[in-house]
């Protein structure tokens, strides 16, 4: 659904109940919402890039891929805690071992406030920074 907002309104839920992770689907509208924002930046941005997702046949996976026409990539996670550690890192790694050195960066957004590095490429950054 393109709309998160209307997406709440269906699902009967409430701001206040999402600012405390009161719901068990609040990770997956989270990560809705970060599909629908990168599908408008992309819209309009000189950045040409494709919107992937990537998956491994054993299960491990990167919410979404940004994928440059020279075969470049980003790989984005999307986690709703409020620290992250090396284990979001975790599909981004298998990414990064996958595709070599076609991975230019990788990155959790997460609900802390701090850009943090997490080794080669690898950065935490706040969801905040898909709108500032």
């Amino acid at each position: 659904m393109i709309d998160t907002l209307l997406l709440c309104h269906l699902l009967d839920w409430h701001l206040d109940d999402l600012s405390r992770n009161k719901h068990d689907l609040y990770g997956h509208v989270v990560e809705n919402f970060v599909a629908t924002e990168l599908l408008k930046l992309l819209s309009f941005s000189e950045l040409r890039a494709n919107l992937l997702h990537f998956r491994t046949s054993d299960g491990k996976e990167v919410d979404f891929i940004l994928e440059r026409p020279d075969g470049t990539l980003a790989g984005i996670e999307v986690k709703t805690s409020t620290r992250v550690d090396t284990g979001a890192f975790k599909g981004l790694g298998e990414l990064q071992e996958a595709t070599g050195n076609d991975l230019q960066c990788g990155i959790v957004l997460y609900a802390g406030k701090d850009i943090v590095p997490f080794g080669e490429k690898l950065f935490a950054v706040p969801l905040s920074a898909l709108w500032q």
